[in-house]
Order: structure tokens, then sequence, then C-alpha cells
């Protein structure tokens, strides 16, 4: 007999975790229904043994792995074999030890879902009920499809927001390093120079030079508050509260507020898609979205859905008045009467991600002018206040 860890949830739609025994994860989620309960998540609990490493294997290895893992299936090779091969492959060490695991627990088990699902910071619970899904319905080469279209479409869309992002941080940095070197170090030379010579300084001055020696006297107290406050907001984003208000703030921030909600309905639209379309229910597909999504804000709206959708109401119903456009409650109600809602929420998401691109570019059109009008006065005040009292000091020599 092996322990299992589970979530699940009940005939109210509350989520319930906890643990059973059992020989195989068949017999566990057969022990799960008998206790009036619907089986999300089931995993056979794992003894740590020094595989805490798992934050450290990156998306476009689970991608790789993907990939390999569907092109030998769909050959026709043995999965055991297929595990073997891409182990002999990966080249990230770690990832390798993961994967030599897995297929281990293979051989035990017999689930390659179950085997996955030990690794749940790898492999996402959408990924684990996509492949437990494909499992059951016997088209597993099919799901690993949809899964690799899955992958490189989230890669894609995160790969060019930060490459977009790139140019900005770059200017940025550029002018805060050329400000500081005038206002910290040339500007106490070059005013050492107009003291001797006498000269009085203006105000504008006196002003910039005090502000610079405050940082200068007390950088000591101003490093550790913001390293305290830093350490502070980090451990309240961690509470439930905290990640709520954090993820609300996010959706709210000015500018780059729309493109994080845009990002997150497009994972929203895509991954419940996915799921309905390998077989799962609405209900627990929602359950799996929910550790899958990353924004609180957007969590909770989806445990208010699961509500109305107990309660009696469709899927568009429940979307109503939550943080989801009309157009997208619209397409899911077209999809309820046709009997496609997969197919609309993946013409949702094909609409999020072009319009993601798009309100991108704005962002980037209104943010870099901001950033060098910002930052190119900050550095013509600053020289203006070093080489006025200097100009008017040689002046007075002559």
């Amino acid at each position: 007999m092996s322990e299992f860890t589970y979530k699940a949830v009940d005939q109210k739609n509350k989520q319930v975790k906890g643990t059973c025994q059992a020989r195989n994860l068949q017999e566990a989620e057969g022990e799960i229904r008998q206790m009036g309960l619907y089986p999300v998540q089931v995993s056979k609990k794992v003894e740590k043994k020094g595989f805490g490493f798992s934050k450290k294997i990156k998306k476009r290895d689970l991608l790789s792995f993907t990939i390999q893992l569907q092109l030998m299936l769909s050959a026709g090779l043995p999965i055991l074999k297929a595990f073997s091969n891409i182990a002999a492959q990966e080249r990230n060490p770690k990832f390798r030890s993961v994967i030599v695991d897995i297929s281990k627990r293979i051989e035990g088990t017999g689930s390659l879902g179950e085997s996955i699902s030990a690794y749940p910071q790898i492999f996402p619970p959408f990924y684990v009920g996509s492949i437990r899904a494909g499992e059951q319905g016997g088209h597993l080469n099919d799901i690993l499809e949809e899964l690799v279209k899955s992958i490189e479409k989230q890669e894609e869309l995160e790969s060019s927001l930060k490459q977009a992002m790139i140019y900005p941080i770059l200017i940025m940095v550029v002018m805060s390093g050329v400000a500081g070197f005038y206002a910290f170090y040339l500007m106490p030379k070059m005013m050492a120079l107009v003291k001797e010579l006498g000269a009085p300084l203006p105000f504008l001055t006196r002003a910039i030079m005090a502000s610079t020696g405050m940082v200068r006297a007390f950088w000591i107290p101003i490093i550790l508050f913001f390293l305290v406050s830093g350490i502070g907001l980090f451990i309240y984003s961690k509470t439930e509260n905290g990640k709520y208000t954090m993820s609300f703030m996010k959706l709210r921030f000015p500018l780059f507020g729309p493109v994080v909600q845009k990002t997150v309905l497009a994972k929203f639209s895509h991954y419940l898609s996915l799921l309905l379309k390998t077989g799962f229910g609405l209900l627990p597909s929602l359950e799996l979205l929910k550790g899958t999504i990353g924004n609180q804000s957007i969590i909770r709206a989806v445990e208010t859905m699961q509500e109305r959708i107990t309660r009696g109401e469709s899927l568009s119903e429940s979307m109503k008045g939550l943080p989801f456009p009309p157009f997208m409650v619209s397409m899911v109600a077209l999809g309820e009467e046709n009997g496609m809602v997969d197919k609309q929420l993946l013409k949702v998401n094909e609409y999020f991600e072009k319009d993601i691109q798009r309100a991108t570019k704005r962002v980037l059109s209104l943010l870099e002018p901001l950033i060098l009008i910002g930052f190119g006065a900050f550095a013509a005040l600053i020289l203006l206040s070093t080489f006025m009292p200097l100009y008017k000091a040689m002046g007075s020599i002559q």
C-alpha cells in the first residue's frame, strides 16, 4: 500500500485536500469518489531525497521534453524506451535526473500522468490533467501534440514581451548611470572649483548639492530602508491578501495593466480550451486552471464562476460581472449554443495574443519618449545647475 495525496471538490464545489492509502492511482481515485468527492489531482506521496532543483528547470526544457516524447510515441516507440532516449540526450543534468526518476515511476505505476504529478513545479496542473485525460481516452499522442502547441505559444508570447522591454530598460539604466555620474561625482568637483573662485552658488545648484549630499551622508540608512521595505513587501505578497492586492495592482497599473490583464486572459482561454478539448469536465477544468493562471485576482474570479456554475448557471452566465470583457462572454455564449465552447475559446485566445502584440507596441511607443523626456529633463537640470555657476565664475575672473 502506498500513500497518495489528493485535491478534490465536494458536492458544494469546495476544494478538499487530503491523503489516502491505496495500491495504485486507480484505487486511490476510487476511494476518493467513495467519499463523495471528485478527484482533481491525485499523486503518490514523494519522500524528499534531493530533487529540490525543479525551480531551475525552465519552460524551454519542458517544451523540448514534450516535443521529443510526442515524436517518439508517434513513431511507435515504447514509452520507457522513449524516456531512456530523452534522458540520454538531455543536456540539463537536473532535468535528466527527473526524467530518469519519472521513468522508474512509470515502471511501477504504468501511468505517465501519475508519475509526472510527483513534480508539480515542473509539470503544471493543466499539463498533468491533459496527460491523464489522454491516457484514459487512449489518445495520448494527440494530447502531447496539443501540449507542444500550447507551450510553444506561451513561450513565444512571453519571449516577445521580454524582448520588447529590453530597450526601455536599457535606456533607463544608461541614463540613470549618466545622471548619477554628473550629480554625485562631476558636480561636487566642479562646485568646489566655483567656491574657490569665490562665486556665489544659485539656489538650484545649492538644492541639488544638498540633496546629493544628504544621499551620500545617509546612504546606509537609505539602503536599509529600501531593503527592509522590499523584504516586508515580499513577505506580504506571500499572504492571501497580499497575493490578491499585488495581482489586482498589476491589472490596474498605468500603461502595463491592460497588457497584463490580456496576457492572463489569453492563458485562461487557451488552457480552458485545451482542457475541455481533452475531455475534462467544466468544473474540474476550472479547478486545474486555478493552479496555472498565476494571478490571484483572476483566480478569485474563477472561484466565483465555480460557485455560480454549481448553482446551475452556464459558463457564459458565470463570467458576467467579472474581469472578462463582454466580447469574450458573447463568444463563450455562442460556443455554448453550437456545442463548440473549446473552439470559441481558442478564437478568443488568438484574438488576445494579437491584441497583446498591438498593446505592447502602443505602450512602448508611449513609454520610450516619456523616458527620454523625463531623464533628459533631469540631466539638463543637473548640467544647468553645474555649468551655470561655473560660467559665471569664469566670467567674473575675466
